[in-house]
């Protein structure tokens, strides 16, 4: 019944989206890439937040809480965080799009700098972050089949279903296809989680959602402080208050959600979308819960296996039907998010590298589509060569495009700022967060347990700046690209 249901749901969801994306439309790249700009308050709402809800907010945000207790908290702080960034931030990155039809993060780079050559640059470094995000999503899919779906096939057999899933339904509707499929998603999600959350205390073999903390408490005294169950340097409050801060200043600087902001309407739509996004961080509430249920619930799970502690606490304690609801809009929280970095790792580098020598790429959706394939096949076979807790990996994201971030906001903040100085700025970051020989030096001059990524941006930054004051300033026209101000918020009579 659960492998019957989850297909028919998931199944049901990607051939519904596909068709509800080409009905009625004319498909060229900026339909494709960026759903011809056309989308309201509430497709918008659903995309950009389920690029925020995938595979790590149901299961890297479980397994943070289950494997080390407050530590997993952060993610309480993130979509709120990252919604007060997006609403001054958001409409400058559109209003560049709209205005000049951009619709890749690099086609903004190379316009905003008047330097084809750094949209190249940046593209690189966008899609190399893109790989890495995919990691988190494919390794989600596979334990969301291999544990709910209960087949025997070794791992790689799950993540290539998932990337050939991933390929097939973002070469036929693109950017409108993952919209519409989000919206099904989300509102699954939501109610999947509130019925495992209200049972969770029962599942446990406690007297209510006050006992499951009570339990937790007992078992696990130093679960509700930092750094957690079993203490250490890995996840003090260094360690947290550094990923909380990285958080929101990467959030837009991967690529993925940059290129999802020019796919909205207008920005009365943005700033509406920024203002309730925040809400949606109020279902971490249920996970939490849930995680704290699992703890009690699987006490002897190996910590090899705490990627997985959500799904094996639904599946072992759980109606079938339940199981399968939970399959379902799992591959659809996974699908979602994928299709999206496939597609906008494709869109990048074909306009903004293979667009630079031969620029009839830079319209062509066929070289387009060829490159989600190119860039799937990588993805799924990166995955199945490393394998990390999906915190891990996620800490390395945020690490490395948060590299990004001294070009995005410097960009829309700073005329004076240079792309040879953002250059020179992100390589050295860059170096420090992938070289651990560099890494490490940098770190001990912060304190114990801040993540590799801040000291990083640090670097990036002053040398960002150092750089741009003895380095010839941009173009009036070009810095105006990012600097154009944005209309003010509409006033209530």
């Amino acid at each position: 019944m659960a492998l019957a249901i989850g297909l028919v749901v998931a199944v049901g969801a990607v051939l519904g989206g596909t068709l509800l994306a080409l009905r009625g439309t004319r498909m060229d790249v900026q339909e494709w890439s960026v759903g011809g700009r056309r989308f309201g308050t509430w497709l918008f709402w659903f995309l950009l937040v389920g690029e925020t809800f995938t595979t790590f907010a149901l299961l890297g945000a479980s397994q943070g809480v289950f494997s080390t207790g407050a530590a997993g908290f952060y993610v309480l702080g993130t979509v709120v965080l990252t919604a007060s960034v997006g609403y001054f931030l958001v409409p400058r990155i559109w209003r560049a799009g709209k205005d000049r039809g951009l619709v890749t993060m690099g086609d903004f780079f190379a316009a905003r700098f008047d330097a084809p050559w750094f949209g190249a640059v940046l593209t690189v470094f966008g899609v190399i972050a893109l790989l890495l995000y995919s990691r988190v999503q494919l390794t989600g899919l596979a334990l969301i089949l291999e544990t709910l779906f209960g087949l025997d096939l070794p791992a790689i057999t799950y993540v290539a279903a998932g990337g050939l899933v991933v390929a097939l339904f973002v070469l036929v509707g693109g950017m409108r296809s993952a919209a519409f499929v989000a919206v099904v998603k989300d509102v699954l999600l939501v109610v999947v989680l509130l019925v495992v959350a209200v049972g969770a205390a029962g599942a446990a073999g406690v007297g209510g959602l006050g006992a499951v903390f009570d339990g937790v408490r007992a078992a696990h005294p130093d679960a509700a402080t930092l750094p957690g169950i079993g203490g250490g340097t890995a996840t003090n409050e260094w360690w947290w208050m550094s990923f909380l801060l990285l958080t929101p200043l990467g959030a837009f600087a991967l690529p993925h959600a940059f290129q999802v902001c020019f796919s909205a309407r207008d920005i009365r739509t943005i700033r509406r979308n920024q203002i309730i996004q925040p809400l949606y961080s109020l279902f971490y509430v249920l996970i939490v819960v849930i995680a704290m249920a699992a703890l009690l619930a699987l006490p002897d799970l190996p910590a090899a296996q705490a990627n997985g502690s959500l799904l094996l606490f639904v599946r072992e304690f759980y109606p079938a039907w339940v199981v399968g609801l939970l399959a379902g809009s799992g591959v659809l929280v996974a699908l979602v998010p994928t299709a999206v970095l496939m597609l906008t790792s494709a869109s990048m580098f074909t306009s903004n590298v293979l667009g630079l020598a031969r620029p009839h790429l830079k319209s062509s959706l066929t070289a387009t589509r060829a490159g989600v394939v190119a860039f799937t096949v990588v993805a799924v076979f990166f995955t199945a060569l490393q394998s990390d807790t999906l915190l891990t990996i996620m800490t390395g994201v945020y690490s490395a495009v948060g590299q990004l971030a001294p070009a995005l906001f410097l960009s829309v903040l700073w005329r004076r700022v240079t792309a040879v100085g953002l250059t020179v700025g992100a390589v050295a970051g860059g170096l420090i967060v992938a070289v651990p020989a560099l890494g490490a030096p940098a770190q001990a001059l912060f304190p114990a347990g801040t993540v590799v990524g801040l000291p990083a941006l640090v670097v990036n930054l002053v040398l960002a700046v150092g750089v741009s004051l003895l380095t010839a300033p941009p173009s009036d026209a070009a810095v105006a690209v990012g600097m154009s101000p944005a209309p003010a918020p509409a006033r209530s009579a």
